[in-house]
């Protein structure tokens, strides 16, 4: 405890400053920042996606700086129930990826920063089997993680952390080709989630080490709750630790990091992956204070293979939850990393 207390001393003069703080930061040496969302076409077909732009440094500690940018894009076709995902990686060269003021780019896909509140994102691979080109637009409401945006994962090891904070509910709308259909989006609801570690970039980075593994959900519930879980597990051979975070309709925000306040569990049978054959738990129970979500997916196969770009292979994607005891219902995405057995991701 008295670890996480001098840890959390030497952090408390920071402070989200925004816009500004929607971009990348190239002091830290890991990053990510990603949008995931439930959206509706004119057609009324339904629709999740996943657009994830990934920031790494590597530092020999003296003149090798190099950065790269890797791109995760998925669409869910809800209705059909199939999973389409594209990737990208490129590094800082001949201005193939980078960030600037108000943009993060890699290759073809590209987020631009509008506003505090306004984000515009592209995402045009050259398979040109999905696409997607949507604004979305915020309440002013961002959600911060744990003490001024401090998020810890480990009580057993408070080093790993992140400055994360999640913008839930962004108003969606804008355009979706899916095998060289157009689709318009008139509708939805978008998180973005935005996290960073690592200052010191001669390290190899303790947040996403190879055998670090999380089970995350993001839940927007039809009351106007806004929740998130993160069961960390440092290594296999440790048990989870679970943390949670939830803003309540009048924008009141609690923060669950004690041992046993959150409870988060499989239920059910795992899913095993025909490609990779690795197997995912699907199903969930969330007990929490006051209520708690039986969580599934929308469909199953919803794998992202991102052996192409981050070496990672992971399951991210559309859930649904309903609350029996507060009778409500939620709408949110889940990902599942850790799953694979392989060697660090950023080995290339």
């Amino acid at each position: 405890m008295n670890r996480i207390k001098i840890i959390l001393v030497s952090l408390c003069f920071f402070h989200f400053s925004f816009p500004k703080d929607h971009n990348f930061h190239s002091e830290f040496a890991l990053e990510w920042c990603y949008f995931v969302g439930h959206i509706k076409a004119e057609s009324g077909n339904l629709y999740g996606y996943e657009l994830s732009f990934f920031r790494l440094k590597f530092s020999d500690g003296e003149n090798w700086n190099p950065e790269i940018f890797p791109v995760h894009f998925a669409i869910s076709d809800l209705s059909t129930k199939r999973h389409y995902t594209a990737q990208t990686i490129k590094r800082k060269l001949g201005d193939l990826a980078g960030n600037k003021e108000n943009r993060i780019y890699s290759g073809e896909y590209e987020l631009e920063i509008l506003s505090k509140d306004e984000f515009y994102i592209k995402a045009k691979p050259k398979s040109n089997e999905i696409a997607l080109e949507l604004r979305l637009i915020g309440n002013g409401n961002l959600l911060p993680h744990g003490k001024d945006g401090i998020s810890i994962k480990s009580k057993r090891n408070p080093k790993i952390f992140s400055y994360y904070y999640s913008y839930p509910r962004l108003k969606t709308k804008g355009f979706l080709w899916i095998q060289g259909k157009k689709e318009t989006i008139d509708s939805g609801d978008s998180w973005m989630d935005h996290e960073w570690s690592e200052k010191t970039s001669n390290t190899i980075p303790t947040l996403a080490k190879g055998k670090s593994g999380w089970d995350w959900i993001c839940l927007m519930d039809d009351k106007g709750g806004d929740y998130v879980f993160f069961r960390f597990r440092e290594s296999p051979e440790v048990s989870p630790e679970i943390f949670g975070t939830y803003r309540d309709p009048m924008g009141h925000v609690t923060y669950w990091k004690e041992t046993g306040e959150v409870q988060m569990f499989p239920i059910g049978k795992t899913w095993k992956s025909k490609m990779t054959k690795i197997e995912y738990p699907l199903s969930w129970k969330i007990l929490y204070p006051g209520g708690e979500w039986i969580v599934s997916a929308v469909f199953n196969e919803q794998e992202f293979d991102g052996s192409e770009s981050t070496k990672t292979i992971y399951w991210e994607g559309a859930v649904k939850a309903e609350d029996p005891s507060q009778k409500k219902s939620a709408k949110g995405y889940l990902e599942l990393k850790g799953y694979q057995k392989s060697r660090d991701w950023w080995e290339f």
